[in-house]
């Protein structure tokens, strides 16, 4: 009998009433032990499959009424209460520990919101599980054993028995898997060892904690290796036919001094009317990389490869991303080439995106093209080929540079920093990441062939997955413009912003004490670039279309754009075609959008993870200026010149009455003012590296005086 369809069909008919199990019982007409046995396993598959509703304070089952539910996904906090973080966009709802009903951290949920409140609600149903690997600590004792998370917002310990302990010993870093989820509040999930990372402060320890906690991984499935070993390790003649042949051009990369995963390429001819013919080269990953096989699911899935320091949880096996796809010096490698002839004033004048082969002349890094651009001798006699058209690209640059700039593209202060180690792997110094015009050039020549590559998609009306970034919110850029007011700094505020407005506030800024300030408030106003697979603009760049081109190697979308452009280039754009890269694009972009989220923080984690590492051992108790970079109801933030940041707790201040003033963005009690952009001196008193949490103390000018003494 099947019970299931039975009971649902009782249960609809109930105008949406509550029954208890007995109640169903006799509905349904059962009375042996064995039949009330299999109804009872009945009802708790149909509450797993989020068919039936579970009233646990009544033991009450009805049909789960959908219309006025909720999705979204559940933000846990240390102290046992979370939010739901709305999938509409709406403001998120406050869901008190006993209304979470088993909900976990990250959880993707059905909520109720709860009668006669505004903003709370009550967990009816689990549809995804958000964290079944969990990174923590194992606390191993005779009796028992946990792993603590190190995701605090994951708040309960998970419970290891001794035959899933898998020689895991105490206290070190590991990934459990959680085989059972409580069914009561009280109750641990429990979960077994599938990886022991080592102890806390190893080398590679700390870096992979992060990374298993955002489910990045370096391993590939065997599947996915055994299609890689499959693949060729160079080019044959017959992958080169058909090609446009750029073999005998002097192209060439530039990239950084570590980077193996070379993705494009670049080359030039400056002609007599002033005009550039420009070509970016891309690896062609999609001659290897073919739809839905093993490569291709384990792309999709991980979206983009992802970097933390000295380390790299590449998208594709290594046989691809650095094998036979890299474009090394000296070796033909295959390449989908944006062709682009520019004017003087930097428009496209022409362009055509073409199959192709190169044979990389040299393999160029960013220091060493700076140098020849500057002028070093030795460096221009071993390079003595590329030295005019490297002029050449210099040039073409900065005309690329001035368009942009008129149009208004704004460019931000990047905080990428860079971690000097020691023999041991051990970080002794940070120091921010110098960007050099090498670095500018390169960007510039993407960027133009990103547009160049999306326009053209638009204009023949492909389906396509275009990288889109949304004007400001208005709310925030009310908040922008009362601290520019407050600056001195002429910014017009409209119903809608232009891009130009922004990049000339960031100008007026430059070379003030304040710089720095504006720069993160105004990235702050900024929204989140995504993929979308309909085309609304880049407003951070000031582009009408955009996309990403250049990187299939560690992007996904990329690798999309690439399929797309080549079946239309080569005159397979058939109808069924076209149906199937629309439902793959719109695939592509949302998954590719979560992805990239995902890839960012788990980045900003490492880094800070490093930091924090950084400041336990060679900054814990010292006394350093900074500025003041955050401030908000609880303290503020205080970042060194190392780009070490940490909290003033407010209650740790030596005064008192201190009230937030969000609209100038500072802490006051009346006669004491603590904005952004202060300068202020600072003690680190504590360093919490599971948390990554650095506390400060304010140093006043008697601290400083006993610190003479």
């Amino acid at each position: 009998m099947n019970f299931q369809q039975k009971i649902l069909d009782v249960l609809k008919g109930k105008d949406k009433k509550y029954l208890s199990d007995k109640q169903i019982f006799a509905i349904v007409g059962v009375n042996s032990r064995f039949e009330k046995d299999a109804v009872r396993q009945a009802l708790q598959a149909l509450v797993k499959d989020n068919e039936l509703e579970y009233d646990k304070r009544n033991n009450r089952y009805r049909v789960l009424d959908r219309e006025n539910l909720v999705e979204g996904t559940i933000e846990g906090n240390a102290r046992g209460f979370a939010f739901l973080i709305r999938n509409d966009g709406q403001p998120d709802l406050f869901v008190a520990p006993p209304m979470l009903n088993g909900a976990l951290h990250k959880d993707r949920v059905l909520v109720r919101p709860v009668a006669n409140t505004e903003d709370e609600a009550e967990v009816v149903a689990i549809l995804e599980r958000g964290m079944p690997d969990v990174v923590g600590t194992l606390s191993k004792s005779n009796f028992t054993s946990f792993v603590i998370p190190d995701e605090t917002k994951f708040c309960k310990d998970i419970y290891i028995s001794k035959s899933n302990l898998n020689g895991a010993s105490d206290g070190q870093k590991v990934v459990a898997h959680i085989t059972e989820y409580p069914t009561e509040r009280d109750k641990k999930p429990e979960g077994k060892i599938m990886q022991v990372l080592g102890y806390s402060g190893e080398h590679d320890a700390d870096m992979l904690s992060v990374a298993y906690s955002f489910g990045i991984h370096k391993e590939f499935s065997p599947a996915v290796m055994r299609r890689a070993e499959r693949l060729p390790f160079e080019v044959s003649q017959e992958d080169i036919e058909g090609r446009r042949d750029f073999r005998s051009d002097i192209v060439f990369t530039i990239d950084g001094d570590d980077a193996k995963d070379l993705d494009d390429a670049v080359s030039i001819v400056a002609h007599a009317d002033g005009t550039y013919t420009l070509g970016v080269h891309i690896a062609d990953v999609s001659h290897y990389v073919k739809p839905t096989d093993d490569i291709d699911k384990e792309a999709f899935a991980r979206g983009t490869s992802v970097y933390f320091p000295e380390m790299v949880f590449p998208m594709l096996p290594t046989q691809l991303s650095n094998g036979v796809c890299s474009l090394y010096e000296g070796v033909d490698r295959l390449t989908l080439s944006c062709i682009m002839r520019i004017d003087a004033k930097g428009k496209v004048t022409e362009y055509e995106v073409v199959p192709s082969v190169i044979h990389s002349k040299h393999r160029m890094t960013y220091n060493n093209v700076q140098k020849i651009l500057d002028g070093d001798e030795y460096l221009r006699k071993c390079y003595a080929d590329i030295v005019k058209p490297l002029e050449d690209m210099q040039q073409l640059a900065n005309i690329l540079i001035s368009k942009r700039d008129k149009r208004g593209n704004i460019n931000f202060d990047s905080k990428e920093v860079h971690f000097v180690l020691d023999d041991k792997g051990e970080v002794t110094d940070i120091v921010p990441y110098e960007r050099k015009f090498a670095h500018r050039l390169i960007e510039e020549f993407m960027i133009i062939a990103n547009e160049t590559v999306a326009e053209y998609a638009h204009s023949c009306s492909l389906p396509f997955v275009y990288r889109v970034h949304e004007k400001p919110d208005v709310e925030k850029t009310g908040v922008l413009y009362a601290l520019m007011s407050n600056l001195g700094i002429n910014f017009k505020q409209t119903a809608t912003v232009h891009v130009s407005v922004l990049a000339n506030a960031l100008q007026q800024a430059e070379g003030k004490p304040y710089y720095n300030l504006v720069n993160d408030v105004m990235l702050r106003t900024m929204q989140k670039a995504k993929y979308s697979p309909v085309n609304i603009g880049h407003f951070g760049l000031a582009s009408e279309c955009y996309c990403h081109f250049t990187s299939p190697i560690r992007r996904y979308p990329d690798l999309t754009v690439h399929r797309i452009i080549k079946t239309l280039v080569q005159g397979k754009m058939t109808d069924k075609a076209m149906a199937a890269y629309t439902d793959m694009s719109s695939e592509v972009s949302t998954q590719c959008s979560k992805t990239e989220r995902n890839a960012d923080e788990a980045e900003r984690k490492a880094v800070d993870v490093k930091k924090c590492r950084y400041a336990a051992s060679n900054l814990l108790n010292g006394e350093f200026d900074g500025i003041i970079s955050g401030v908000t109801e609880r303290g503020f933030f205080v970042e060194l010149a190392n780009t070490v940041e940490g909290m003033v707790d407010i209650n740790s201040l030596p005064w008192y009455g201190f009230e937030y003033d969000d609209k100038r963005f500072c802490l006051s009690n009346g006669s004491i003012t603590f904005s952004l952009g202060d300068s202020v001196r600072v003690r680190i008193v504590n360093v919490n590296i599971t948390a990554c949490k650095i506390d400060m103390q304010l140093l006043t000018d008697d601290d400083s005086e006993q610190s003479d003494n």
